[in-house]
């Protein structure tokens, strides 16, 4: 096997192992953050691998709230086993390392979502929710006038939603004024 061969196999088994430790659905968006921030390869060694992997099915996609989210397949499982002995035993123990780290930020990350949508020129919708266990806990869309008010209101989302949920059901259960 050649230099690139091996590297492109090594590059996958890596991704399925980071995939079996991570245990959660992750996006693209966070595994090209973990991949990249770690120097574990380059951005278009990561996507190649990953759309190869999705396409012998090793690699299942679930698509939730127009984000794909990726986890192992069976097959990928089975494949792991088999080829996990070529990964560097360092580099198993930081892929382990990492993914124990960010297991939390991307279950939280997952569940707090905030999107906003162009209506019209002067419109835009926002949408906020809490997911957990795939089931929204609080869903909420507001239309707003300028793409800065929906930024704004996106980002104080993602950084109050665990503030602002419990306030939200406490005025709805009229317990707001007490």
């Amino acid at each position: 096997m050649d230099y690139e061969s091996f590297e492109k196999a090594e590059n996958k088994v890596l991704l399925l192992y980071f995939l079996r430790q991570i245990q959660i659905p992750v996006s693209n968006m966070q595994l090209t953050r973990v991949i990249l921030e770690n120097r574990f390869m380059n951005y278009f060694l990561l996507q190649q691998g990953l759309h190869e992997l999705i396409s012998d099915r090793l690699i299942s996609s679930e698509t939730r709230d127009n984000i794909d989210y990726y986890t192992i397949s069976e097959q990928g499982v089975k494949i792991l086993e088999m080829f996990e002995g070529i990964l560097p035993a360092g580099i198993k123990t930081r892929i382990g390392e990492v993914a124990d780290a960010i297991r939390t930020e991307f279950r939280h990350e997952a569940s707090i979502i905030a999107e906003y949508t162009l209506e019209n020129e002067n419109e835009y919708e926002v949408r906020c929710k809490i997911v957990e266990n795939s089931r929204p806990l609080i869903d909420i869309r507001l239309s707003v006038g300028s793409r800065d008010d929906a930024r704004h209101i996106c980002s104080n989302w993602k950084e109050q939603a665990q503030e602002i949920y419990p306030q939200v059901i406490g005025v709805l259960l009229g317990r707001g004024r007490e």
